[in-house]
Formats: structure tokens, sequence, C-alpha cells
């Protein structure tokens, strides 16, 4: 107001020259204005004119004055009518009495003053540390009123007015902030009591003053003064240059003072009314509403103490009270600073664009104003509900131009949803708040925090904030998320939201989706990208595992924007079992994104799935697998049942034009159980599972495949099967016509069998089968015709050769086994091979076999060939009335006991073996075989050749005193009783007669386990030792019995038969052959 002083007081010392000439009065006038402001300013005008004034006044008008800077030649002050009212009474008594004065039509530059610019025009008010000290304030306040009375007692003026004055602030041709006097008038009712009216104008919003002061005399006179505005702002920017700050309404300010004479401190207060006061900072309105300030400085207390701050911001309400003063020194960092608190104890938020209820909090800000570095510091701030809290720290920065840094760190331990929603700020992470205010609805944070960073002039300058600037995570529990579209919600969530930038990031461990059927899904580790750069329209990539039974999942995904069930023709209820999975999905987030445009993809797994209507004719049911359905086509891979029967099933189903054709492929699982069903035949040959793949058709007829390879396949009659995990495949066409089924084109194939030719089933009975070639073995070439009649089954063999082993096994190890296969069914055989493989390498030819069962007994059997050596051989096998007999006969012992895998060291001779039995019971004879050697023969090497242990170390060629051959023995007969059963054969009464070597022997030759039993005596120099025997009683002492040698060695083989194991008794070797039978094995 420098201005307005010099202008004064220009004006008032011009009067006290009223006497002189108008050169005179400027000249008196510039030395009176240049003292009031320092500096020398020239006063130039026009001639001043005197005309009459009001009553008993003379009116002195000075026209066009201006005050110039004598140093700088500026017009600080241009006054277009400068005009006095003097008193006619007194100057005619030779006084100058002033009653009035006025100015109008002036423009005045303060900032132009010599000295003014870099003069601090608030120096007088800051303290030692430079800080704007409340003390020095209400100093200044009253000395300046008290200034005024005195200046009005000084002088008879009793009114100033002023009229269309402008004070120019912010320098010379700025016009930042124009103040312009519309109209004022200050007037003295009396020496101790002034009072004011003006109606101002600043950036073109009007304020209207009124006040008044007044001065009680006194030791220590006392003061009061006050002044009410009444302001209308339309909108006062505070920094023109950027539009950061914003301030508007209406209202009323009362600023009153009161110095009391005695006693009681200086006191200054403030009052400030708005019925609609705004504040915006950025855009963003902080204050749209009532408000209200009610704040006092006290002489002494070092502070501006607010009883009061409540104001508005769309539905919420503020209530505030605090303190601001300068900090002590030694505060903090020492750095020169206000300090300031501020505390509500009941403010209430409801956010307009937050659908919650609105929410009583409590806060404290608290924190410091450095001047130096225009930095605001929150060192405390707090927020708290009834049921949660926020607590955090941060700045403000103001620059010399643009918007402020910010700097905020926000942590929430827990809080409601709600009130969160009602908390949080709209400038920080639109994107995310937007999609929390819309989406998320109750439950509570967990663990949650905000970090918010912006540099000087980032605000406002439209890019969006970078993941630096801006970045937060949200843990939620017992939410709900609001997905899309028709998509439900997903309720009791567990999850999390994540944001950096304008990206959010939506997380949820757990929840439920209920549909409104009243059907949930429960929904797992799903996520929601929001890619929010505005590089195209906003479209969210959800990410959602879910399960639930099969109607619940299905009416998830019949929704928009989904939508998968739109397709196929089915509806929830047509579907059962339970469904597990995975959505992926493109959720549009604004009105106009097609829904046709969307990826989407749903990958479900499923077990117990039925279907209530066919698909393709077929009744689905059980069925367990998965499907994946995207916008182009549904792909189904699975396990089921069609019409009952277990199946694979992999389809593609297109559902969009231009997508791929439709494909299928539909493998039969034919278990045991199934196929009784459909071919109860075939469970006479096959267990396990058999995948039957139907490839397409070709000629009317269904091209398959079967797959064997997990199956076990029998041929019971010889003996003969493949295991499972040995690869096998049956391929045919199967033809149908009525009850009649056809195995056309039948090839069954393995890595060392094949079997092709056809197949005939009537009803699920295998009628017909010819095989033109049968290999079961390497090396196999025959072909086999099967003919079924009235439940019996004809079968005629005729080939080249066969591997006859499994056959001869399974009839002489497996008996009871092979009893009830050929038991089992009624059949014929008739067999008319060149060449039959058996075991050790030996073959027979010419053979020629009929067999008969009738379906309760074995039956018989003839089987005549010719050994390796060109001898005959004839197997027979009899029955009638429950009895069974065996019986073989062949002049080459040895290759026929190697044929059948009975006893491979034998060679020549010839056999007779006779065996009869009565049903189930075992098969009881003897077996009697001449004039055969035995070669190489380890274990009689071994007990002819080796000391027995804990003897006297002399082997047995040594005890006898010779060189016994055991490496080729001969013998002139052998002979045992038999009993042959089920898995085992034992023998009795054993004897081995030769020229050199005898023995005898009994026990179990192999059991069920494949161990060997047998004990018996080896006799060397059999010859001589039997002529002992043959002696009566000599025989009978010494030489043991009937067949016995005077001299013996007792052995026992156990074990396994395949590797026995020997024993040999060391004392038999020397004791006499009555002791021998004491220490024989038994």
């Amino acid at each position: 107001m420098a201005g307005l002083v010099a202008v004064l007081v220009g004006a008032l010392n011009l009067a006290g020259y009223l006497g002189f000439g108008t050169d005179r009065l400027r000249v008196e006038a510039s030395s009176a204005i240049s003292a009031a402001v320092g500096s020398p300013v020239a006063v130039q005008s026009g001639r001043a004119r005197f005309s009459l004034g009001g009553v008993g006044l003379v009116s002195l008008e000075i026209p066009d004055a201006r005050l110039v800077a004598e140093a700088s030649g500026a017009e600080v002050a241009r006054v277009g009518v400068l005009r006095f009212g003097v008193e006619i009474t007194a100057l005619l008594s030779g006084r100058i009495a002033i009653k009035s004065l006025e100015i109008a039509d002036a423009r005045i530059a303060p900032d132009l003053l010599p000295g003014q610019g870099d003069r601090d025009p608030m120096a007088i008010l800051r303290n030692a540390d430079g800080m704007i000290d409340p003390d020095r304030v209400v100093s200044a306040a009253f000395d300046a009123v008290d200034a005024a009375l005195s200046a009005y007692e000084a002088r008879s003026t009793q009114s100033i007015i002023l009229s269309d004055v402008v004070f120019e602030l912010g320098g010379e041709g700025s016009g930042q902030m124009p103040l312009r006097i519309e109209e004022a008038e200050i007037r003295g009712a009396a020496h101790d009591q002034v009072s004011m009216r003006a109606d101002l104008a600043l950036l073109s919003n009007k304020l209207s003053v009124t006040g008044q002061a007044s001065r009680s005399l006194g030791p220590r006179p006392g003061l009061s003064f006050r002044f009410e505005t009444d302001f209308d702002f339309g909108a006062l920017n505070t920094d023109t240059a950027s539009d950061v700050f914003a301030v508007g309404g209406n209202g009323t300010m009362v600023v009153e003072g009161q110095r009391a004479s005695v006693g009681s401190p200086d006191r200054i207060s403030l009052l400030l009314n708005s019925s609609a006061l705004t504040l915006s900072a950025a855009g963003v309105a902080l204050v749209d509403g009532p408000a209200t300030v009610r704040a006092s400085l006290v002489g002494g207390s070092g502070k501006v103490e607010f009883e009061k701050i409540s104001f508005s911001s769309g539905r919420s309400r503020f209530a505030f009270h605090g303190a601001v003063g300068p900090a002590p020194k030694g505060m903090g960092s020492g750095v020169p600073a206000y300090r300031y608190e501020f505390n509500s104890d009941g403010s209430r938020l409801a956010v307009s664009d937050v659908e919650e209820p609105s929410v009583s909090v409590l806060a404290r800000l608290a924190g410091r104003f450095v001047p130096d570095a225009r930095l605001l510091a929150f060192s405390e701030i707090g927020i708290r509900t009834s049921r949660g809290e926020v607590i955090g720290r941060g700045s403000i920065g103001f620059p010399d131009e643009g918007a402020p840094s910010i700097a905020l760190a926000v942590d929430i331990p827990s809080m409601p949803v709600a009130h969160a929603k009602q908390i949080w700020p709209t400038i920080v992470a639109p994107g995310a708040r937007s999609w929390v205010l819309g989406n998320m609805f109750g439950g509570t944070l967990m663990n949650s925090r905000v970090r918010f960073r912006v540099p000087p002039g980032r605000l406002g300058n439209g890019v969006p904030l970078s993941a630096e600037e801006v970045h937060g995570r949200f843990e939620v529990e017992d939410t709900r998320f609001d997905i899309t579209g028709e998509l439900p919600p997903v309720r009791d969530a567990f999850g999390a939201v994540a944001f950096r930038g304008n990206d959010v990031d939506v997380t949820l461990a757990a929840g439920t989706v209920y549909m409104p059927t009243g059907r949930a899904v429960a929904a797992s580790n799903g996520t929601l990208h929001i890619d929010n750069s505005g590089n195209g329209p906003l479209i969210g990539a959800m990410e959602i595992d879910v399960a639930g039974d099969a109607p619940a999942i299905v009416e998830l995904a019949s929704y928009k924007p989904i939508d998968a069930m739109r397709h196929l023709r089915f509806v929830p209820t047509d579907f059962t079992g339970e469904v597990s999975g995975h959505v992926s999905a493109d959720i549009p987030l604004q009105d106009d994104i097609p829904v046709d445009d969307l990826d989407w993809k749903v990958s479900l797994a499923y077990t117990g799935l039925a279907l209530a209507r066919p698909l393709d004719g077929q009744e689905v049911s059980e069925a367990e697998g998965t499907i994946v359905v995207d916008p182009d086509k549904a792909e189904i891979s699975a396990t089921a049942r069609l019409n009952g029967i277990p199946a694979t099933i992999e389809m593609t189903e297109p559902l969009a034009s231009g997508a791929l054709g439709r494909a299928r492929d539909v493998t039969l699982l034919l278990d045991d159980a199934a196929r009784q069903k459909i071919a109860p035949a075939l469970n006479d040959m096959l267990s396990g599972e058999v995948k039957l793949a139907a490839t397409g058709t070709e000629e009317g007829a269904q091209r398959m495949v079967a797959d064997l390879t997990d199956a076990r396949l029998t041929f019971p009659w010889v003996g003969w099967n493949k295991g499972p995990g040995i690869p096998a495949t049956a391929r045919f066409r199967l033809v149908q016509d009525g009850e009649m089924t056809r195995l056309a084109d039948f090839r069954l194939e393995g890595k060392s069998f094949a079997i092709e030719g056809d197949v005939t089933l009537a009803g699920g009975t295998l009628t017909d089968a010819r095989f033109p070639r049968v290999a079961l073995n390497r090396g196999d070439d025959i072909s086999v015709v099967v003919r079924q009649r009235k439940g019996r089954f004809d079968i005629t063999v005729e080939g080249a050769s066969l591997d006859a082993r499994s056959i001869v096994k399974l009839y002489l190890s497996n008996t009871e086994q092979a009893e009830k296969t050929v038991e089992a069914i009624p059949v014929s055989v008739s067999a008319n091979v060149a060449r039959l493989g058996g075991f050790g390498g030996e073959t027979l030819t010419g053979v020629d076999l009929d067999f008969a069962s009738t379906g309760t007994d074995v039956g018989t059997m003839t089987l005549d060939a010719t050994t390796s050596g060109g001898r005959k051989v004839t197997i027979t096998k009899g029955g009638e009335g429950g009895s069974r007999t065996v019986g073989m006969r062949s002049s080459d012992a040895g290759s026929i006991l190697r044929f059948l895998d009975i006893y491979e060291y034998m060679q020549g001779g010839t056999i007779d073996l006779t065996l009869a039995g009565s049903g189930n019971g075992p098969l009881r004879g003897q077996i009697d075989a001449r004039d055969f050697w035995i070669v190489d023969e380890p274990k009689l090497r071994s007990i002819v050749a080796t000391a027995p242990p804990n003897g006297d170390g002399r082997s047995l060629n040594e005890a006898v005193r010779a060189d016994i051959d055991a490496s080729k023995a001969q013998f002139q007969r052998g002979y045992a009783t038999v009993e042959k059963g089920d898995g085992y054969l034992s023998v009795d009464r054993g004897i081995l007669r030769g020229p050199v070597i005898g023995a005898t022997f009994r026990g179990t030759l192999y059991d069920k386990k494949g161990n060997i039993a047998m004990t018996g005596t080896f006799m060397p120099a059999y010859g001589l030792n039997r002529i002992f025997g043959e002696i009566p009683l000599v025989g009978q002492i010494l030489g043991n019995g009937r067949d016995r040698g005077l001299i013996g060695i007792t052995f026992r083989l156990s074990g396994d038969a395949s590797e026995p194991q020997l024993q040999v008794n060391p004392i038999s070797v020397i004791a006499p052959g009555i002791f021998r039978s004491i220490f024989e094995f038994r």
C-alpha cells in the first residue's frame, strides 16, 4: 500500500500549502512524498482549480496528478482527480482545515516505487529466523490502527473518499492481481474513532468491506477494531500461469481486534462463513459447499489458533481444530519452518462417486512448512474409523511454476472396504480407484499400502502416472468382486488389488460365485489385469480357476461376455457331475466394446459327467476328461460311457464360420464287463481293457482298430497268451447284418505273432473263424479253422510248423488248469502238422493229433509222431466213466523227455509210461526206461568228484580207488512209481541200474512252488556191489536190502528245481550198508 500512502501524504501536504502557487505546491508535495517513501519522487499535475464544495467548504481540485520515480522515470501513480474540501471559516481566519479528501480515476503501481521491488513488505512481521511471527502480526495490526487514529487526530480531516482506484499488484504491466477500489470512504466520527466502507474488485470478483476502529484513553490506550468483508468470488486463481489453485464462492469474513488498556494480552480473532466456498488444486475440488473458519491470534502465544475449521466437499463434512506457528529453534532439522497440527474429532466422509454409506472419521494432520524450500511436510497423517485406521506421511513441494510435487506413503493395517473407498483420494491411482469403487463391495482391507510420488509440474499435464510414481497393494478378505457384464460376482472372496501407475492387477485367492438360480461355483487363483495405458479400449484380462457341479459351471460359462454355451445347444440342467477348470476372458470395462470382438477360453476338467440328452445319438454317462471352448471351436477329450460302454472321446466341434471342420475320434474301452454285454464269447480269450477305435467308414463297414496292449489275450486250448503291456493290435472291418456281426479282414499283429482271417459272430457268440495264417510264435506256419455247431467247437489245424512248447507246458505243468480249460467248452481238435517244436531243441515230425472233450471231462487224445532221431512216439489220453488214463511209448526216450521238458540229460533208450486216475485226483502209475545213457549231468559229476564237507577230505573216486566217468553213464534200466498232480510230480521206489553206477531215489521232483525235494543213494562200482546184495544174509545185513550195493553215498537235492542244492552225507562213504540206512537222509 506504499503507493496509496504516497498519494495521501502528497494530497495532504498539497492542502497545507494552499496559499502558495501551483509550482510551489508541487515542490512541497514532492518533498513530502519523497520523505514518506524514502526515495526521490516528483509530483506532476495540472493547474489547481478552486470551486465551491459542500456546505461551508471550498473545493480545491488538482487534475492529472502523477507521481514519477526520479531515478527510473517510472510512473508510480496517475490520479485523474485529486480534490480537497477546505473549511471556509477556518480559511477566512487564516487557518487550513481540510475536512475531506477525494481521489478518483487513479492507477497506482506500488512495485514501481524506488526500492519497493526488492523490499520485503512483510519484513516488519518476521522474527529473527525470517518467519512470520503471530505475535508481531498482532503488534503490527494494533500499531497500524493506532497510527491511523493518531493521523486523524493530528488533522481535522473527517473523510477520505476513493473511487475507481486501481492497484496493479505483481509488477509493471503484468496485471496479474489488479485490485480495484470502486467506492471507498474513510470517516472519522470523533478524535478516537474511525469507520470505513469499501466496494472492491479483485480479479473481477466483488468484495464489500465495512469496518471501524476506536481507542479508549488511559495510561495504555485501549484499542479495538472490527472489519467485515462480504465477498463473492466466481473463480479466483492464485496461480494464473498454471491454474494450479483456484478459490471461489461467497460469504463473510470478520476480523476483530481487542487491546485492553490493562491486564489481558492483545487478541485478534477471525471468523469466515461461506455458504458456498470452492477450493480446487490441479482441477481437483477440495472444498465445495458451506465453510466456516474461526481463528485467533493472541499476543505472546506465538501461534494462530484455529478453534474451528469446518467445510464441505460434495456430500462429505469436515471439522478440524488446530494451530500454526513458527517452529521453535532447534526443533527438527533446525531449518526455519512453521509447524502445524490439525485434529478432527468428528468428520463425515460421503464422497459423491462412492455408493457406500457415509463414514465418521477421526483425523490428524501434523507437520512442518519450510518456506525456503517451499515444502509442506506431513509427519503425521492419521485417519481412524470405527473399524480401521490409515496411517501415513508425505509432503507437498510448491515450485515457482506449475503443479506441486507430492510424495505420499499410506499404510492401512485393517479397514473395511466401504470405509477405504470414502478415504481414497481421487488423484491417487484413479484407474485402480475407479475399478475398486465399481467392482469391490464389503469385506476388509488388510496389510495394505499406497505409495505416491510425483515431481513438480507433473500433475495435470495429461500424461498418466507411471508405475514408479504411484503404486500400491490392498489385501482384502471376505469381499465381493463384481466382474463384468452378466457374469455373477465372486463373493466371500479373499485376494488382493495391486496397481502400478494406471495398470491394475486383481488377484483372487478364493471365493464363491453364486448364480441367480442358486447354484454356486468355487473360484480360486484368479487374476484380472487392467492395462489402463490409454492405448486402445479399456479391456481387462481375466484368468480364474473354477470348480463346482456341472450345472453351475455350465451356467457360469453361459453368461456374457463369455456365453460359451450359445453354440452347443445344451442348457445347465442337461448336465450332472463335478467340474473344475480355468476361465480366461477379455473383460470389457467400457460400454462401447462389441462383445463378439472379445477373446475368451474356457478349459474344464470334469468327473462323473452325464448328459440328460443324447449327443450324436449316444447316451453319455460317467464322463471324465476335459473340454476347451473358445470362440472358434469346442474341443472335448474324455473317457466316458457311451450307451453304457467305456470309451475315450476326442472331438472337435466348430463354433464359428470358417473354423476347422468337425472331427470325431471315439475309442471304446471294452473291459470284461462291457464285452460280456456285447460279445460274451470274447471273454474266453480276452481279459482286461481293449481299446476299440472307430476310425471311419468304408463300403458300409466301420473300420475298427483294437489296441490289445493292456489286455491279456489267451488261446486256452494251446496254452498261449499275450500278457498286459505287450503291444498288439487287431484291425478289422465291422460289418453288421442284423444279429450277425462279421469281423472282415481281421488281422492280429504283435512283435512276434500274427493271425489273419475272418470272424463271424451271431448274438455275440463266435460261430465261424477262418485263419489262413496263424503264427503264435516265431517260425509258426499253420492255418486254423473254427466252426461252432450247437455249442461245440470243431477246430482244424494244418501247416508246416508249430511251436508246441506252450501246449506242453500247459498240459504237463498245469494239469488242472488245462483240464478246466478244455472241459469248460466242448471242443474237438484235428491237427496235421509237418513239424512240431518242443523244448531242448527237439522236434517231432509228421504229427497227427486228435483231441476231443465233452464239456464235462477231458475226453480223449491221440498223438502219433516221429522224433528227431527217426523213432516213433505215441501219446494217448483216454477216460470213461470218470476215470482217466495217460500213456506214452517211444523208442527214443531221451528225445521225447527233452521235447516234453521233463529231463534233458538222457539220450536214447525206450520208455513206457502208464498213468491212471479218477475224477479230479492225481494220476498214478509207473515209468520204465531201458538201455539209455545219462550225458553231462552236472549233479552226477559233483557227487563223484567233489569231497563232501566235514568229511575226511576224500571224494567218492578216491574212496573207491577208481576214476568213475561221470560225463557219460550207461544204464540198463530206470524205474519209478510216479504220481502226477496239479503242479507237482513225485516219485518213489526209483532205481537206476548200470554197469558202473547205480542209484536209488525218491521224493518230489517239483512242486507248485517250483521246488525239488529228493533223497537217495548213489552207488559207484555198482556191478561188484550188487553181487553182495544178492547173497541173502550178507545182502540183508551189509547191502541194505535188495537193489542196494555194499558201498554207497547218500544225497539230497533241495531248493529251486531249476538250480537245486546238493548235500552229501560224508559218513556213509565208509560205513557198512546197514549203517547207511541209518544215516541216509529222510
